[in-house]
């Protein structure tokens, strides 16, 4: 026992290391747009010289940059990113990672939708900043975005509505953590209709009953020191892991990095396959990695 909370404790404390060389919380002033069909009480505007994005935490992030309070509003009542042509109508719900304030969740909303052809709503993991981001991978503390999450799956628990819930890096540790909360207030049959995917994500411990497909970039250490590629991780039974070797060549100068080329949700994005694809590696039991340059 005393080996084992050694290893979960030296692996947390790289992971701070990580995150909080990695994390980026810079804000940029921009006037964002409403629209008209919504009351004023829906609207809420980002005054990024005004306000920190924390107080955005666990809100819901619709088309237009706008953002709705999860605690009155239903996520099935956001307005979502489209991509240019719809190749699935079935929504992805998104969790952001560490660092990243509202416009650069935004940014990832509309990646995402081009990418897999799919409308995007995003549940708001907001930034304090590096060092108190990453603080949350050791000592749990961000119980409003899990909240959110867990608010957001019961909506849609018995229903026909098919949704694909998506985490990358921290978000992906914050999907675990509200899976796992819910575990005991769900049957197996309504855990299985959870469909849940990662990418570079730093959540290890996840709970039988959905269906999981993880992603890993070989070169990211995310996942290896706070994911599914971590000694004594628990990925979901019936999981898929796909790891890949991939890096991000002609990154902006402004925000390159040797972590962001590897770890940065574009990288993700360019190498994955649809979910119902994935989910056909999926073993009778246990999990299964495939190396997606093998296939």
């Amino acid at each position: 026992m005393k080996k084992t909370n050694r290893l979960f404790f030296g692996m947390a404390f790289l992971s701070w290391l990580l995150f909080t060389s990695c994390s980026d919380t810079s804000f940029e002033e921009e006037t964002l747009h409403t629209q008209e069909s919504l009351s004023e009480s829906d609207k809420v505007r980002l005054l990024f010289g005004k306000s920190e994005d924390i107080q955005f935490d666990g809100y819901y992030v619709g088309a237009d940059t706008l953002l709705f309070d999860h605690l009155t509003t239903s996520i099935l009542d956001v307005p979502p990113v489209y991509p240019e042509i719809i190749l699935n109508d079935e929504p992805i719900w998104f969790v952001n990672g560490a660092g990243n304030d509202v416009t650069r969740q935004y940014k990832s909303m509309e990646e995402i939708a081009e990418f897999t052809g799919r409308p995007v709503v995003g549940i708001h993991n907001g930034t304090k900043g590096g060092k108190l981001d990453a603080l949350e991978i050791i000592l749990p503390i961000n119980s409003i975005v899990e909240t959110a999450i867990k608010k957001s799956v019961l909506e849609i628990i018995d229903t026909d509505t098919e949704v694909l819930l998506l985490g990358h890096s921290q978000g992906a540790f914050h999907l675990a953590r509200s899976l796992r909360s819910l575990e005991n207030q769900l049957s197996n049959n309504q855990l299985g209709q959870l469909m849940v995917e990662t990418s570079g994500g730093a959540g290890m411990w996840f709970p039988r009953g959905p269906q999981y497909v993880h992603y890993a970039n070989e070169g990211d250490q995310a996942p290896k020191l706070h994911g599914v590629l971590t000694p004594g991780a628990i990925p979901g039974n019936r999981s898929v892991i796909l790891t890949f070797d991939d890096e991000w060549y002609d990154i902006p100068p402004e925000i390159d990095t040797p972590f962001t080329r590897v770890h940065a949700q574009i990288v993700y994005l360019r190498n994955r396959m649809t979910f119902a694809e994935a989910r056909t590696y999926a073993p009778p039991f246990g999990s299964k990695k495939i190396n997606l340059n093998n296939l």
